[in-house]
């Protein structure tokens, strides 16, 4: 056990300093969105504006991708791919969807550690 504290620290002070992080990234990307939605709507009322920009201070390209002229990628639940199934194959989707469980479920199970740090319950 004494092996161990040191570690257990470690990870505490890390996991923390994680969260803090992630807590400024999440405040930051809230500030983005409001940036974005003020673009949009900058966007939609003026219809001249370029739709790529170079920006040569930085070194980047600001791109304009406008509605209906591109498509955002997609993830497909579980629950949502047997809802499709059933609907395409009344009659068969819940085999599929059987079959499709049973070939990739194997695939999920982790060969690694996993190790997670919340608050204690009562039962704990």
């Amino acid at each position: 056990m004494d092996t161990l504290k040191p570690a257990l620290q470690r990870f505490l002070d890390l996991n923390k300093r994680i969260n803090d992080l992630n807590k400024q990234a999440s405040e930051l990307r809230d500030q983005r969105r409001t940036v974005e939605l003020d673009l949009s709507a900058l966007y939609a009322s003026t219809r001249d504006l370029p739709n790529k920009v170079e920006l040569k201070t930085s070194g980047m390209v600001f791109n304009v991708k406008r509605p209906n002229e591109w498509k955002k990628g997609w993830t497909l639940s579980k629950k949502e791919l047997e809802k499709l199934l059933h609907d395409i194959l009344p009659e068969h989707g819940e085999e599929v969807m059987k079959e499709i469980e049973r070939r990739h479920t194997p695939t999920l199970v982790s060969d690694e550690y996993s190790f997670e740090l919340r608050a204690a319950s009562k039962s704990d």
